[in-house]
């Protein structure tokens, strides 16, 4: 795959879970945020798994390594995916999106910690540059909705939910490396459905099936757009030009975010608004120029 086809996937994937901070608020209207995090991932797993097995002959994972897995699982999809939902109910998608939006940073600290890539001073400042750029776009705009009364709620599960993003791709890079995307991004799936599914069975007299299209259109949207073809492509970014560059396209996530809003629910974009748009892709640019981080992993491909 190319460089330039690549970043054109990543700003689409962007796209995508930009507009997913207003259509994702459908799906959780009425179901909780584990009942649909459960649903999608159950929905998903066979999808990718088969997939997998066409494409790849195989998806098959060494015994040593589901350790790693399992972990990847946790905290990507069961931890993460669940956090991602409640901020997105409780808070403004503005909010969800600006706190989210953070992940980056932490991705660049553990990367050096964990001693995959080693420092650029020209990433750092590309990324700090794209942050400010992405908070310039989220508090200079607006908001015609009134926070609800768990907003603090859903604040504080954006920042954390930013830290599990973060730490994410650090987890699952020696098995992208190893394995594939889409075997990782499969099996990620199928695990981390599993704690979700076994609390919703042990609360299944309180779960609610809504009847209305926008729900299931809304899981619909996450199951094929936002997990089947994002995370993948996410996934294949990570494993092609590493996890500190593709985890800089977050910050593109809330300017999407904010035009999706307009477009769809027909808020106005300003002019500081365009400005921080600007800003971030600056701070792409920068960061796109920066030299290709080292790496310490030298993993053979698994058959």
């Amino acid at each position: 795959m190319k460089k330039g086809w690549l970043e054109w996937i990543l700003l689409s994937v962007a796209l995508i879970w930009g507009a997913n901070y207003t259509i994702g608020k459908f799906g959780v209207a009425h179901m909780s945020s584990i009942q649909f995090s459960a649903l999608r991932f159950i929905m998903v797993a066979p999808i990718l798994l088969l997939i997998t097995g066409i494409i790849e002959r195989g998806i098959r994972i060494e015994k040593k390594d589901w350790g790693r897995l399992i972990a990847v699982s946790i905290v990507g999809v069961t931890l993460y995916q669940t956090l991602f939902m409640v901020s997105v109910k409780y808070t403004t998608a503005t909010n969800a999106s600006l706190l989210i939006s953070m992940s980056p940073i932490f991705t660049g600290i553990l990367a050096i910690l964990y001693k995959h890539e080693a420092f650029s001073l020209k990433t750092q400042l590309g990324s700090v540059l794209a942050f400010f750029g992405a908070a310039f776009v989220l508090l200079f705009g607006h908001s015609s909705h009134a926070l609800s009364q768990l907003a603090w709620f859903g604040n504080i599960m954006g920042i954390v939910a930013a830290i599990a993003w973060g730490w994410y791709p650090i987890l699952a890079k020696p098995l992208v490396v190893k394995y594939s995307a889409l075997r990782v991004t499969a099996w990620s799936a199928l695990i981390g459905a599993i704690p979700l599914t076994v609390y919703c069975l042990f609360t299944y007299q309180t779960l609610i099936w809504p009847t209305d299209i926008g729900s299931w259109s809304s899981l619909a949207y996450s199951v094929l757009f936002v997990t089947v073809y994002g995370l993948v492509m996410w996934y294949v970014g990570i494993g092609k030009i590493g996890s500190t560059k593709v985890m800089v396209y977050m910050y593109v996530i809330p300017l999407f975010a904010v035009v999706f809003a307009a477009v769809a629910i027909g808020e106005t974009i300003n002019a500081m608004q365009m400005l921080g748009g600007l800003i971030i892709f600056s701070g792409l640019y920068i960061v796109k120029k920066s030299p290709a981080p080292k790496t310490a992993l030298k993993l053979k491909k698994a058959n």
